[in-house]
């Protein structure tokens, strides 16, 4: 059912309803007569008006004149008989019957009179042409009397019913608002918008958007910014964390908390892509085993000076360096340094947080390059065995690099 027509209903059956309002939706709403009739609110004026309207109604008639053209014969006098009354004329009667013992009951406790004037005055003129026959004459007033001063309340946060009671309370006419609905965060129901704001006088139209359940997008590929944007739209607020994600297109969303497809509560968390920060792997001591740095290093016939070397050995040496969760990727290259014999070869074995990433068998020849994916891994570890035991051999560790966000990398 249309919401703006519940809402009248609600208001023609509150007792809390102004004989004011009453009156207005007596005249405006026909269908909503029943209802206000039955509303202890109604004042003996308003009763008797409709009492008048509903005799009217039943005093119409829709019998033709005969056609003077016609040359059918003219039908015979028929019997008396009793008339039946059509089943919609006689829920009037009824409705007028009702009215009358509301009325009369009011009258009888001295209630009568009290208001008996208003609806004249401020919303409708009636002739009576005769006691059983009234005509009444509907006059088009403006939204507003002069002087009227309708400000528009803030109703952002309540239910469709008492925003709307807020806003005729305000003097607003029911009429002009129009409640249409929103998916939005949070609580489902309520007005999450309104049109005017609040504070503005004598509104000529108002509308109201109630909250419907929303879903937390998608975002792949998508944009930060237009990921906000909807998000914030929707009336969620926004947290938002830049951090380098290896492989993600700077700018863009890579991960959103709730999960996309699921309830959109009030609060939203969005990781967003940002540019990686470097720090030298030399300059974070290891924790346990040792390197050595500095001295010029050839790897394949080719010299590098920003090598980190580790030795190795039958008994395999290892070398392990804290991350804390804080860097998302390894790089560099790596590979066997030159001068020993041709036959050295030398395995390689990389672990985070003790599982296996990467194996590497190294023999002389040009350096391999490497990108090991670190992200919330505590520790690094790089194992190093020979496979002779006669001579030292060294891994070198060509320009390593961790790559995070400047704020983890901070942490080291």
């Amino acid at each position: 059912m249309n919401p703006t027509l519940i809402a009248l209903q609600n208001l023609a059956a509150d007792p809390q309803s102004s004989p004011e309002r009453l009156a207005e939706l007596a005249q405006q709403h026909p269908e909503l007569r029943e209802i206000i009739v039955n509303n202890p609110a109604s004042y003996p004026g308003l009763l008797q008006w409709i009492a008048d309207v509903t005799a009217a109604d039943l005093a119409e008639t829709d019998l033709a004149a005969p056609d003077p053209t016609s040359t059918d014969p003219a039908p015979e006098p028929a019997a008396p008989e009793t008339k039946t009354v059509p089943p919609e004329r006689k829920a009037r009667w009824w409705i007028a019957v009702a009215v009358a013992s509301v009325l009369a009951l009011m009258l009888a406790s001295g209630a009568g009179g009290v208001f008996a004037g208003w609806a004249v005055a401020n919303h409708l003129v009636v002739a009576e042409v005769s006691r059983t026959s009234p005509e009444v004459i509907t006059v088009a007033l403006p939204e507003y009397q002069p002087g009227d001063v309708a400000i528009m309340p803030d109703v952002r946060g309540l239910d469709t019913e008492r925003a709307m009671q807020a806003i005729v309370d305000a003097g607003v006419p029911a009429e002009l608002i129009e409640v249409a609905t929103r998916p939005a965060a949070g609580v489902v129901g309520v007005i999450v918008q309104q049109t005017p704001v609040f504070g503005a006088e004598n509104p000529t139209s108002v509308t109201i958007l109630e909250s419907t359940p929303a879903i937390v997008p998608d975002f792949a590929g998508r944009p930060a910014a237009e990921i906000i944007d909807e998000l914030q739209g929707m009336g969620a607020r926004v947290e938002q964390t830049r951090q380098y994600v290896p492989g993600a297109v700077i700018g863009t969303v890579t991960s959103i908390v709730p999960a996309p497809g699921s309830a959109l509560s009030e609060s939203v968390a969005i990781v967003i892509a940002d540019s990686a920060s470097r720090v030298s792997l030399d300059d974070i001591d290891p924790t346990k085993g040792s390197t050595s740095f500095g001295s010029t290093q050839s790897v394949g016939g080719q010299d590098y000076d920003d090598a980190v070397t580790v030795s190795a050995s039958p008994d395999t040496e290892t070398v392990t360096w804290t991350l804390g969760g804080h860097v998302a990727e390894v790089t560099g290259s790596l590979g066997l340094e030159d001068d020993q014999y041709s036959d050295e070869s030398i395995t390689v074995v990389v672990l985070a947080d003790g599982a296996e990433i990467a194996r590497y068998a190294l023999a002389e020849g040009p350096p391999v390059a490497f990108s090991w994916l670190v992200s919330g891994v505590t520790t690094l570890s790089v194992q190093v065995t020979s496979a002779e035991s006669d001579y030292g051999s060294y891994l070198v560790l060509i320009t390593p690099e961790v790559l995070g966000s400047i704020d983890e990398l901070g942490k080291l």
